[in-house]
């Protein structure tokens, strides 16, 4: 398994489906998601999470109303943004002539993985691509312990102590939601292993 080739390979097959695309085009705008996504400082949100979520929307991708804006907002989620630029995505969006309303559901889409929170007017798309994303937690007990120790990796600037309650306050705001998962799939999946998981990371954290 080549997970650099299937990332790709995706995403140019999503491409296609747009006619102001070409080789070209695909070569450029891939080329930037995996020069991003390979940077030293990513050790978890990489192309290997890329893969992952992949592979949790191809099980939910026929209930999804616009599968192709949940596929861009997939790559594009965890981008490193120009400075310069508000709307990286927006423009590279734009520039294949998709239309303004599906661009902001694709950017809705992001934003709520930024905050992990659920606005009043959140479309189902939207739930989908958020549980897509929070995926990890529910994950078997190895897994989860690689992905925590990835992201330590990525807040190395910040020292142990800095981390741990910083940690905490995200992991609270896990533990305190009702309900993590809103769509069934995911909820039965994943929703009891990720409080366990959760919970587990908590307790262990406060020992430090």
């Amino acid at each position: 398994m080549n997970i650099q080739r299937e990332c790709k390979g995706r995403f140019v097959y999503l491409l296609s489906n747009y006619s102001y695309s070409n080789q070209t085009v695909s070569d450029t705008l891939w080329e930037e998601i995996e020069t991003r996504y390979s940077e030293p400082h990513c050790a978890y949100h990489n192309l290997n999470h890329l893969y992952q979520m992949l592979g949790e929307f191809e099980k939910v991708e026929a209930q999804l109303e616009d599968s192709e804006m949940v596929l861009f907002a997939l790559y594009y989620h965890d981008l490193v943004y120009d400075p310069k630029s508000k709307t990286n995505e927006e423009e590279r969006l734009l520039d294949l002539e998709i239309r303004k309303e599906r661009i902001n559901l694709c950017l809705d889409h992001i934003l709520a993985t930024k905050s992990h929170r659920l606005g009043d007017n959140s479309n189902t798309d939207t739930k989908y691509f958020l549980v897509m994303n929070l995926s990890i937690l529910g994950s078997e007990e190895n897994q989860y312990l690689e992905y925590t120790k990835n992201i330590r990796k990525e807040y190395s600037n910040y020292s142990d102590e800095d981390y741990r309650k910083g940690r905490i306050q995200v992991l609270d705001h896990f533990s305190e939601t009702i309900r993590l998962y809103q769509t069934g799939y995911f909820f039965d999946q994943y929703e009891m292993r990720s409080r366990y998981n959760v919970k587990t990371e908590i307790h262990s954290l406060q020992k430090r």
